[in-house]
C-alpha cells in the first residue's frame, strides 16, 4: 500500500489561510482512546485521493514526521461560497477497528437480463449500502447477479452475499435494494382542441338563443302597430 507523506501542524506551519495559499489543505486525525493530531495533506494529491471512486472505504497509510498511520477518511469541509476544500477529518484505525462505511452496489449482466430484455427498468432504490465491519475486512463493492431476474423482482439485502463479518447497519429488516419495475407507458393528453370545439358549440347555441331573442322582440313590435292604427 503506497504511503502518503504528511506534516504535522504546529505553530510555526502557519494559519489555515498560509496553509492554504500554499496548496496544503489542514485536517485532523483522530481515534478512540489516542490523542487527535492536527496534520496538513497536499491539495493535490488529496484530490486525486477523493476522485478515485472509493475515497470514503478506502483505508490509507499517511506518514506522519517518520510515524505510519492507517486512516479512514471520514469527512470533508467545503468553503461555504468558494466551494474550496478547506478541512478533513481522518479516523485512525486499526486491523480489529470496527468501522462504518458506505459501499457501491453493481448490477452483473444487465445486457442479458430476461427482464430487461423484455423492457423493464432497474430501478435503483439504494445506490450505496451503508456496513459495518472491521477496517481490514472493507469491501470495494457489493455484486448483484441479474441473469435471471425478470420484470417484478425485487433484490433485497439478502440477496446479496456479504464478505465474513460483514453486516449492513440497518438490521430491523430486509430493506430493498433494487426492483425491475415493467416499462413507463406515457398516456396522451387530450387534445385542447377538442376544448376549442365546445366552446364553438357553446357559442353557437349563443347565437341561436340570441337569434330567437330578436324574433320574440320583432313579433312583439308587430303586434302593437294594430293598436296604433286603430287610434
Amino acid at each position: 500500500m503506497e504511503k502518503y507523506k504528511v506534516i504535522e501542524r504546529s505553530k510555526d506551519t502557519g494559519s489555515t489561510y498560509s496553509m492554504l495559499s500554499k496548496g496544503m489543505v489542514p485536517g485532523i486525525v483522530y481515534g478512540k482512546g489516542t490523542e487527535p493530531i492536527k496534520i496538513a495533506f497536499e491539495n493535490k494529491v488529496l484530490q486525486k485521493l477523493m476522485h478515485s471512486g472509493s475515497f470514503y472505504s478506502t483505508i490509507l497509510d499517511i506518514d506522519i514526521e517518520g510515524k505510519v498511520e492507517k486512516v479512514l477518511p471520514k469527512q470533508l469541509q467545503y468553503h461555504p461560497v468558494t466551494d474550496r476544500l478547506i478541512h478533513f477529518d481522518f479516523l485512525r484505525v486499526q486491523d480489529d477497528t470496527k468501522v462504518t462505511v458506505e459501499i457501491p452496489v453493481v448490477f452483473l449482466n444487465q445486457e442479458t437480463c430476461p427482464g430487461l430484455k423484455k423492457g423493464g427498468v432497474l430501478n435503483l432504490v439504494r445506490r450505496e449500502i451503508e456496513l459495518s465491519c472491521n477496517a481490514n475486512n472493507i469491501p470495494d463493492k457489493l455484486q448483484f447477479d441479474l441473469i435471471t431476474s425478470e420484470i417484478g423482482d425485487s433484490i433485497k439485502i439478502s440477496n446479496i452475499d456479504l464478505p465474513e463479518g460483514v453486516m449492513p447497519t440497518i438490521t430491523d429488516r430486509d430493506f430493498v435494494v433494487a426492483t425491475l419495475v415493467p416499462p413507463t407507458v406515457e398516456v396522451e393528453e387530450e387534445k385542447p382542441a377538442e376544448e376549442g370545439e365546445e366552446s364553438t358549440e357553446e357559442s353557437k347555441d349563443g347565437d341561436k338563443s340570441e337569434d330567437k331573442k330578436e324574433e320574440s322582440k320583432e313579433g312583439s313590435k308587430q303586434e302593437s302597430n294594430p293598436k296604433e292604427e286603430s287610434k
